[in-house]
């Protein structure tokens, strides 16, 4: 039986180092960007366009004004912005039909580098909507490559977490990369334990909870709360089938 790769880049830099033909790319930023994009798509927003820097946020807010402008620096929203980086915000009633300008420190920056690495198709994943990525990953033909955001160019815990765990439900047909095994056996080292404990121990986690945003870490936790897949393409991210953008 032939095989596919599975390898993860424990940071955003790694996918320079990588090489793999025709993969696809899950990003996961779980303290938050992955877990707020998911969230604002599922809630009924347009679109999410993610942008490295809050220079080039405010630059196509201007062409765009209509959008509401969101993100963070250091976990809190940069002076002006519509909204911060939390799933809380992004509810029904601010986000349907919206378009969203996002910037922030992590996750913004691990989409671009899985474009730039020339992903088939790219994902965003959490644990908000872990089946939808499982099922994506079993279904896509080529080599798949976990894509951790990290936190402040750190390993983060609860991203590599994540990692493991689609992994460990992949099924048979697929050949780990060292940083793939490693995944793995976190999340089976962690996968007795409540989900919400273990990412609010990590120091992501801790972090945002002295910050007063303890309520994410929850969110963030609840196991396939948003059943949908969010495609990154052309610069932006919709809920659309990835194989119509083949």
């Amino acid at each position: 039986m032939e095989t596919r790769l599975v390898d993860v880049a424990l940071l955003p830099c790694e996918m320079e180092k990588i090489r793999a033909e025709g993969f696809a790319a899950v990003v996961i930023d779980v303290l938050r960007a992955s877990t707020t994009i998911i969230t604002a798509l599922a809630n009924g927003a347009a679109r999410v366009i993610p942008l490295t820097t809050v220079e080039e946020a405010r630059a196509r807010r201007e062409k765009e004004p209509g959008a509401l402008l969101g993100g963070e620096r250091n976990a809190v929203p940069p002076p002006g912005f519509d909204l911060g980086n939390s799933p809380r915000e992004y509810t029904p009633e601010r986000v349907k039909d919206k378009t969203i300008i996002l910037t922030t420190t992590n996750g913004t920056r691990a989409c671009e580098a899985a474009e730039k690495a020339g992903a088939k198709a790219v994902v965003i994943g959490s644990f908000i909507n872990q089946q939808a990525v499982v099922d994506f990953c079993r279904s896509f033909p080529g080599p798949l490559l976990f894509v951790c955001a990290g936190c402040q160019g750190r390993f983060s815990l609860e991203d590599s977490l994540y990692a493991g765990a689609v992994i460990s439900k992949l099924g048979e047909g697929f050949h780990l990369s060292d940083g793939a095994r490693t995944c793995l056996t976190l999340y089976e080292r962690w996968q007795d334990v409540d989900l919400t404990a273990v990412i609010a121990g990590s120091i992501h986690g801790q972090r945002l909870e002295g910050l007063g945003f303890g309520e994410d870490i929850r969110l963030a936790a609840a196991l396939d709360s948003h059943p949908v897949l969010p495609i990154y393409w052309d610069s932006e991210i919709r809920l659309e089938p990835w194989e119509s953008r083949k």
